[in-house]
């Protein structure tokens, strides 16, 4: 880091000043993506796996019984408090599991890293991420630290599910309905934290319409949100799931419609209430679906027949949910002038 990196001393030390990208937003462009598989050779299906690479997760059947399903995530700081940071990453990087319908047996390997002047966030972010993992009937079963010059924490998650219970992006079939279990607008929300020049704070204010305090609150509390229990509800109705993350909504619909070959149309976007304001100002594109998620909701298609029964059950459970588009028989993602819903915790 450059001399000008904050201490520990330093009262005002942020762990996002660490870091230029934040949360998911941290994560390798789409196309980068596509290209660094490609060029590596790793684009190509493997027979010992059910599904991996280009999947939320990797899935292997040991018995007719059990699949265990294995994935790892990690990232940068997108808040300061390190027990919320460690909430956040351990919710997100078990989400990945979650969206492939695998919800039980859930381990979690720590992946963290930390600078030198910020090594007594280490416990905080440990005991976040437990007492995350705990909600999920989850533990921390081991995991690597290392010094870096920026802070990141996640880890390799490992859940199992029957085979025949597991989802992937590639199920979606025209007709389909299309769900999403949070609102958007994480990114722009935990943006305006990082505001500190007081002449922009007001500007920022003003383009929210609402307090600050507020928006950040409601979007610590999504991104802390396990989707756990979200799949448990609509996993028997769902033909094809991923999870909204660093691509976005906009972003992660194309991957769903590429893989399952159809269109997709969204019409509908909720989002956390004050953050469309926030992201004109700062230039996200959360009303056209662009905008980085970091522990966003799961995002389902369902077949007609059964959209009653799958509403019923996330009812039941207390789930949020919105009906958010429709797949079609065309290919490609559109949104062209969705509804934008603000939601309000």
């Amino acid at each position: 880091m450059g001399t000008d990196a904050p201490t520990a001393d330093d009262e005002t030390t942020r762990l996002t000043e660490y870091t230029e990208l934040h949360g998911c937003s941290c994560k390798v462009g789409q196309s980068d993506l596509d290209s660094l598989l490609a060029d590596a050779g790793l684009t190509g299906e493997n027979d010992s796996l059910l599904f991996g690479i280009g999947e939320d997760a990797a899935a292997r059947k040991l018995t007719d019984d059990i699949a265990l399903v294995s994935t790892v995530d990690f990232f940068t700081p997108i808040v300061d408090d390190p027990y919320d940071f460690g909430r956040i990453a351990a919710c997100n990087a078990a989400s990945d599991a979650f969206a492939t319908g695998a919800v039980e047996n859930i381990d979690c390997l720590v992946t963290l890293g930390l600078p030198r002047d910020v090594t007594e966030s280490a416990a905080p972010i440990l005991a976040g991420m437990a007492d995350a993992l705990d909600t999920m009937d989850g533990v921390i079963a081991g995991g690597h630290t290392i010094m870096s010059p920026w802070p990141f924490a996640g880890g390799a998650i490992s859940a199992t599910a029957r085979p025949d219970a597991l989802l992937t992006s590639h199920g979606a079939s025209p007709g389909d309905r299309l769900y999403l279990t949070k609102p958007l607008g994480t990114q722009p929300a935990m943006g305006a934290t990082r505001v500190t020049d007081e002449q922009f704070v007001e500007i920022v204010t003003d383009a929210a319409e609402r307090p600050l305090d507020s928006i950040a609150s409601e979007a610590i509390a999504w991104m802390t949100t396990t989707n756990r229990d979200a799949m448990v509800a609509c996993r028997e109705y769902a033909t094809a799931a991923t999870d909204i993350t660093g691509f976005g909504l906009a972003g992660q619909s194309r991957v769903m419609a590429a893989r399952s070959n159809v269109g997709i149309e969204l019409t509908h976007l909720p989002v956390i209430a004050g953050t469309p304001g926030l992201s004109t100002l700062f230039g996200y594109g959360l009303t056209d679906g662009e905008s980085a998620e970091t522990s966003g909701g799961l995002f389902v298609s369902v077949p007609p027949a059964a959209t009653a029964a799958v509403e019923s059950a996330f009812d039941d459970a207390g789930m949020f949910y919105r009906a958010v588009g429709r797949v079609t028989a065309g290919r490609g993602v559109t949104i062209d002038d969705p509804t934008i819903e603000e939601v309000r915790s």
